[in-house]
């Protein structure tokens, strides 16, 4: 078990995969190599981010203990009130966990494998847990298994996701078959669900270039397709069944969408009432695990 000061690089015949354990775990890009140049298949990370940057200016990182934000922080959690802080300068909620905001160490590391870890000490989440992360780079693409392990002597709220930055050039074509949306309030929260609407077509397939959203989606099949019909490539997404939900956030004048397996709504913690909510509670000792893959194919 070993810290790391800089990227590791893992490779599997033309793939090749760059991660940065030092900033939250993350991967920093990943790329076919082939005769005429380079292929992203994320969104690449520029050099001066990896000296120091944030996770959120890379490629992909991991959501542990919870995904996206919690409302105000605040919540209640087996007779216990808990009050998180602020930790994303543009966002009035806690965002994506722990696991973003800091260094993993590597457990393990072969030519196209990498285990990272992360070890969180209670604090303001007052609960103990472990987390790992397996890297495993395919001549096709990624996979990544997300863990993690209750270490406290109480049961905790625990979620699984993880957030990809996916190249957006024009004509990328969206597919995903989701039961419904969660509109959101000002603040992004979620406030009523619905029917997906035609703006969002993402279901029957939908070309991502003046499509502006920041939603989560329930009742995800688990696949999702991103088209580049320039490139003549599809990059496939799928995911375990614990992962029932997907967040879509696709901002205006922006190159990148992400396409986000998650295992729970957005403010879960605060909606118990939801039978699909998402979120687990993991007694002592208990872990929950999830797998996501990344495929590129030749479009048809």
């Amino acid at each position: 078990m070993t810290d790391t000061l800089g990227p590791v690089v893992l490779r599997h015949g033309l793939m090749e995969c760059v991660a940065a354990p030092h900033i939250g775990g993350a991967i920093a890009r990943l790329t076919l190599w082939g005769d005429d140049g380079p292929l992203h298949l994320l969104r690449p990370t520029p050099g001066s981010a990896l000296d120091g940057g944030s996770a959120a200016d890379l490629a992909c990182f991991p959501l542990v203990p919870f995904s996206n934000r919690i409302a105000g922080g605040r919540f209640r959690f087996e007779g216990m009130d808990v009050a998180l802080p602020l930790n994303h300068p543009h966002c009035t909620h806690p965002l994506h966990g722990h696991g973003w905001e800091h260094p993993w160490t590597v457990e393990a590391q072969d030519d196209t494998t990498l285990r990272l870890g992360y070890r969180h000490t209670a604090d303001t989440w007052p609960w103990a847990y472990r987390a790992a992360q397996t890297i495993t780079v395919r001549p096709d693409g990624l996979e990544v298994r997300l863990e993690i392990e209750n270490e406290s002597g109480r049961p905790m709220p625990a979620g699984l996701g993880l957030h990809p930055y996916l190249p957006k050039p024009p004509g990328t074509r969206l597919t995903a078959a989701v039961g419904s949306v969660w509109l959101g309030d000002a603040t992004l929260l979620p406030r009523e669900r619905a029917p997906v609407p035609d703006r969002w077509g993402f279901p029957d397939g939908r070309i991502m270039d003046e499509v502006v959203v920041d939603n989560g989606f329930p009742g995800w099949d688990g696949r999702a397709a991103v088209d580049w019909p320039h490139l003549g490539r599809r990059l496939v997404i799928e995911a375990d069944p614990l992962f029932g939900h997907l967040v879509v956030y696709a901002p205006r004048g922006e190159g990148y969408l992400c396409v986000e397996p998650v295992s729970h709504m957005i403010d879960a913690v605060n909606h118990s009432e939801e039978a699909d909510a998402g979120l687990r509670t993991l007694p002592p000792d208990a872990s929950l695990s999830g797998t996501v893959r990344l495929r590129l194919e030749a479009l048809a």
